[in-house]
């Protein structure tokens, strides 16, 4: 039913006063809440700059290599066995004969979530340790590349979006193909700029589809561009007689678009699924999008209310999984869409479960899910199996603990190594995880860097990297080359900690993080480390370079805002209210080479930092870096500059948007 907007408000009014205020949402209660609540883990990191301690950093390297199929293994470093490593496998050994089926009916599925939605905290996550075998002709996932973490391309002289799985393309405010740079705008509109002459132009201009989507991410190669953007779909409900109800109904579209003439940009199709955007990944010319569904569960509810629907139509109960550990009453949409037929998907699922890290193999998907309990928190590791767009849910385990974020998982030879934070005890600790292709433990290190947190992790080949912060702790390494005895191979105290690491050449590790003084635990700057790794028992920190005084970088909110090639020997970021650029040489070390200024003050970058756009959704659009040959450009608010990299970035061009 349409209304105008003073009887729409009036009615809204009037429904409001008929409204009972639960005992829980009264004030009082709510400050109370809030009180006893917890820090959210995010405000921590920054919260601990200030804290008056002694502060070191821990990187944990160890080499991952022989048999894996070591059952019960302990870190026997102690000469004790760890008895977490034992209750935790107990546990994931136990749940073996769980499912995580697709649904056999809608009603199953309505009634599952109900029961969700009614349930507490406490019994939504009772018994969330478990997992088990979902598909017994699931395929092998072995990746026989090294995960570098990067797109680098010998070939191609012209730098691309940073990629945390070699072969796996990401979205991106900016692409480059090396002729042409595709910028996406606050308002929907995406650039095409021509490079290929000495002086740039706008070759041509995409207009959104919609005024009212907010543009997420896009893809290009060859010749198509695809744009994420969502939107949503607001509602008013009659509920009961004089009380209504706002609905608001979020989705995500994926547009494709031919640019086989730059000039003239045609949009293909488009495939649209409801949900909010979490994330999304493209190998080869299929993408697959992921968006998160709230459904509407009433006492009355239709089938269109909790089923999300992919180009309109509901999702098969089949297609449906639902997980023994799911612990709220929401689903993930998975979809995948070709290029080369953009109007209908490939295949979709949902699975009933939320969603936190997304990472993606060469062949497999791996999407974990925490959930916090008294005893500390526990993490859900999703696997699904992927091949030219049909998707298939195999294999579900939980795990003690908590990810750091998605670099903390990686896998190699069909093995996912996985790095987490225990919470459950008195004192933080750390593990590392290696699961076979059924996500069964194959082996473990347990109680590592007691009291500390992951801050960052890295993996390549037989080898991962991952850094702990805390007081006063040895950085350490730690060799698994013989599964079933590791060894802690030496330790080096440094001082601060790195929240970013990646492979900079074939022997040297890069970390970017905090400095912090070692009495007093203040943050005095953003610290630049490089790393010889060419001998895993003997970790050196070569070179480190300080931004003294300065407090945030684009990279440690966003991997995806860093410009960074080691072939090129260029590091490129946003610090502050400045883009800054580094060159690395082993006897020279880090050299800060560019420096642009981006505002007057830290105040106005921040506040040109974040667009508002529709129903004051706030979407930070970082500084973006990119070369093509010897040619270095910057994008940020609405301006495209040039410098000449051969000639020390003297200042070429400035072209508005």
């Amino acid at each position: 039913m349409i209304m105008d907007e003073k009887k729409w408000m009036n009615k809204v009014k009037q429904s409001a006063k008929n409204l009972e205020i639960p005992d829980s949402l009264e004030p009082e209660t709510i400050k109370k809440k809030l009180k006893e609540a917890p820090s959210p883990k995010w405000y921590h990191k920054y919260e601990r700059f200030s804290a008056v301690t002694a502060a070191t950093a821990l990187i944990a390297f160890f080499v991952l290599g022989g048999v894996l199929h070591i059952p019960g293994l302990d870190n026997k470093q102690d000469n004790q066995k760890s008895t977490e490593a034992t209750s935790t496998a107990s546990a994931a050994d136990s749940s073996r004969e769980s499912s995580f089926p697709g649904a056999d009916s809608y009603q199953t599925i309505y009634q599952t979530l109900k029961k969700m939605n009614t349930a507490g905290p406490l019994d939504k996550i009772n018994g969330a340790l478990g997992g088990g075998a979902l598909d017994s002709a699931s395929k092998e996932a072995a990746d026989e590349s090294l995960s570098s973490g990067s797109a680098e391309s010998a070939s191609e002289d012209y730098s691309s979006t940073n990629l945390q799985e070699l072969g796996v393309d990401e979205g991106d405010t900016v692409k480059c193909d090396g002729q042409y740079l595709y910028i996406l705008k606050s308002d929907g509109t995406i650039q095409i700029a021509d490079t290929r002459q000495d002086t740039i132009k706008i070759a041509g201009t995409i207009h959104p589809e919609n005024l009212q989507e907010i543009p997420r991410e896009m893809y290009v190669e060859g010749a198509v561009l695809t744009l994420i953007a969502t939107g949503s779909h607001t509602a008013m409900e009659n509920q009961k007689e004089d009380l209504y109800e706002l609905v608001t109904d979020n989705y995500t579209t994926l547009y494709t678009y031919d640019i086989s003439d730059r000039t003239n940009p045609k949009l293909k199709g488009s495939v649209s699924q409801q949900g909010s955007y979490s994330a999304s990944r493209k190998k080869h010319s299929i993408i697959y999008l992921f968006t998160q569904y709230s459904p509407k569960l009433t006492s009355a509810a239709k089938t269109e209310d909790y089923v999300p629907a992919v180009n309109g139509t509901q999702l098969k109960e089949s297609d449906i999984c639902l997980p023994e550990y799911a612990a709220v009453p929401n689903y993930l949409v998975i979809s995948s869409v070709d290029s080369n037929s953009p109007s209908e998907p490939l295949d979709s699922k949902g699975i009933i479960s939320a969603a936190e890290n997304f990472y993606v193999s060469t062949d497999n998907i791996y999407i974990s899910t925490t959930n916090p309990n008294a005893d500390g928190s526990l993490t859900q590791i999703m696997k699904f199996h992927y091949d030219k767009g049909r998707i298939s849910a195999v294999y579900a385990n939980g795990l003690r603990g908590y990810l750091n974020d998605s670099f903390s998982m990686n896998e190699y030879d069909g093995y996912l190594r996985i790095v987490l934070t225990d919470n459950s005890q008195t004192q933080e600790t750390n593990a590392l995880y290696i699961l076979d292709e059924k996500l069964n433990i194959s082996g473990t290190i347990q109680d590592i860097a007691r009291g500390e947190t992951i801050q960052s992790a890295r993996f390549m080949g037989d080898t991962g990297y991952f850094v702990t912060y805390k007081n006063t702790d040895p950085l350490f390494s730690v060799d698994l080359s013989n599964p079933s005895s590791p060894k802690i191979l030496g330790a080096l105290k440094v001082t601060g900690f790195s929240s970013y690491l990646h492979f900079y050449g074939e022997d040297r590790l890069l970390g970017v993080g905090y400095e912090t003084d070692p009495k007093t635990g203040a943050s005095y700057g953003i610290k630049l480390s490089m790393f010889d790794i060419s001998d895993p028992a003997n970790v050196e920190e070569v070179q480190k370079y300080v931004i003294k005084d300065a407090n945030d970088c684009s990279l440690l909110n966003n991997y995806k805002a860093v410009m960074i090639d080691p072939q090129k020997n260029v590091i490129g970021f946003s610090c502050d209210n400045k883009y800054l650029i580094f060159t690395y040489h082993d006897k020279k070390g880090f050299q800060n080479v560019f420096a642009e200024t981006l505002s007057e003050t830290t105040e106005a970058y921040y506040s040109s930092l974040y667009t508002t756009t529709i129903s004051d959704y706030i979407l930070p659009i970082y500084p973006k870096g990119c070369f093509i040959k010897d040619t270095f450009y910057l994008i940020w608010d609405n301006e495209l500059r040039s410098y000449d990299m051969s000639e020390g970035y003297k200042a070429k061009e400035k072209l508005s948007l």
